[in-house]
């Protein structure tokens, strides 16, 4: 009879999904598991590098979670993120993109990123 469903002669065909459709979500469901493998890679090497530092330092929590919130809030916005945005002088007051590492007005040196 062929595949599908067959209720009172009404026929209900199986969708056939596209080949290059396949492979597509192949490809995307391997790259979400290799992006999920590198965050908690990155999370493990994150929370080591914390402790050793913490130790070595006589740092604590409240020192790193003070310091994320004053990173964080290099672009103006207290997110949880980093971005790419404007960034205001804290000499002149003029706008500059982070990603300069001085105001391209008055010279004036920002914080630079470590790994940014």
């Amino acid at each position: 009879m062929g595949s599908g469903i067959w209720l009172g002669g009404v026929r209900f065909e199986t969708a056939k999904v596209p080949q290059a459709r396949k492979e597509a979500a192949l490809v995307m469901r391997t790259k979400v598991r290799d992006l999920e493998h590198h965050v908690a890679r990155l999370s493990l090497m994150n929370q080591a590098l914390w402790e050793l530092i913490r130790d070595r330092l006589k740092l604590t929590d409240a020192d790193l979670e003070g310091m994320a919130r004053d990173v964080d809030l290099r672009d103006g916005v207290q997110d949880g993120e980093i971005t790419d945005g404007a960034v205001q002088c804290p000499t002149c007051g003029r706008i500059s993109n982070s990603k300069h590492h001085k105001c391209l007005y008055c010279g004036q040196e920002f914080a630079k990123p470590i790994m940014g």
